[in-house]
């Protein structure tokens, strides 16, 4: 499970579905690779599978001081339903092991999470936090930190905003001596308590704008459950890194439409995701605009656009790793949900 969105493959005859009083999602494969040089690398950790990273690329995370216990919990920003999360201890935490995936965390960098303390205090780089987050004492909150290996400038966000810049010049802020990256600990000072529900580790720089969208993109998270899973439709063919549809999607698209003019009151959520290769916020573009591809062939056959809202996760949300161009092809997607 990723991000608390459940994967379903079946078959789908779309005019035989009866929508009242039910959800489902719907996985439409984008049949054309992005093409794009250069890979963003990316490293999830949600918990439900204990301390291993999601797509097996990269090492478990390890135990910083005393052990603490896995909870189920509801989460904000993860629907209603419970899900698994991390409890841990006073002065102690969790650590990433950067000598296990050839320092993975090296020159620019961006670490993503979402957590909460139990009293607010937030410990990082000298407890500079602590006074924004006492607000928030026992909340979940959304954390980005960052650097830019050529300017040096470190940048942290909360909620998906500024709130500190400064330079770090000896790339030792997140990084101790022995290349160890640590979460909600520090040596010889003690930190509070809490739980933590996602770690995300990126080796690139994640900007302002980055920043804003990964918020944006986790605030509008849904917990789909209690659906009744349908199947998958495999054939949406876009031109290469662009979003302009081929003729050999046709035939899917009008399964679409003849759903929606057949459930007259039935609503319907397009989301868009890419895989990591290529520049992280051009790949967000294009899962929107993707999307929003699909929409316009739609309204314009006469659906009313009121009734398809539209959303693009990038790369953020993979559903397999992105080692080869045949997982990589389960990432490039849109997703269809009848609400």
């Amino acid at each position: 499970m990723i991000s608390a969105e459940i994967i379903f493959r079946f078959s789908l005859d779309l005019k035989n579905i009866k929508i009242i009083g039910m959800r489902f999602l719907l996985l439409i494969f984008c049949g054309l690779c992005l093409n794009q040089v250069s890979a963003q690398n990316q490293a999830f950790y949600y918990f439900d599978k204990g301390f291993d990273e999601f797509s097996g690329n990269f090492p478990a995370l390890g135990i910083e001081g005393d052990k603490g216990e896995f909870l189920e919990e509801v989460v904000e920003k993860f629907g209603k339903e419970k899900r698994k999360v991390y409890r841990f201890p006073k002065s102690s935490g969790l650590v990433f092991d950067n000598t296990k995936i050839k320092n993975f965390i090296n020159g620019s960098y961006g670490i993503e999470m979402y957590f909460r303390y139990d009293d607010g205090s937030m410990l990082l780089y000298g407890q500079l936090l602590g006074d924004q987050l006492i607000s928030s004492q026992g909340k979940y909150v959304h954390l980005v930190t960052t650097r830019n290996v050529q300017t040096k400038q470190m940048n942290v966000f909360v909620n998906g905003k500024l709130t500190l810049n400064f330079s770090d010049t000896g790339n030792n802020l997140e990084i101790d001596d022995k290349s160890q990256v640590s979460f909600f600990s520090q040596e010889g000072t003690p930190t509070t308590a809490g739980a933590v529900a996602m770690i995300k580790l990126y080796d690139f720089f994640i900007d302002e704008k980055n920043a804003s969208n990964l918020f944006q993109i986790f605030s509008e998270q849904n917990n789909i459950v209690g659906f009744n899973p349908k199947g998958i439709l495999k054939n949406l063919y876009f031109l290469k890194s662009q979003d302009v549809i081929l003729p050999e999607s046709i035939p899917e698209l009008e399964n679409i439409f003849a759903f929606l003019e057949n459930n007259p009151k039935a609503k319907i959520e397009l989301q868009g995701h890419t895989d990591n290769q290529g520049d992280f916020n051009l790949n967000l573009t294009l899962s929107r605009n993707r999307t929003l591809a699909v929409k316009n062939f739609l309204v314009k056959k006469g659906i009313d656009d009121k009734r398809i809202s539209t959303r693009g996760f990038g790369s953020t949300k993979p559903i397999a790793s992105n080692e080869s161009e045949e997982t990589r092809r389960k990432n490039r997607r849109v997703e269809l949900i009848v609400l």
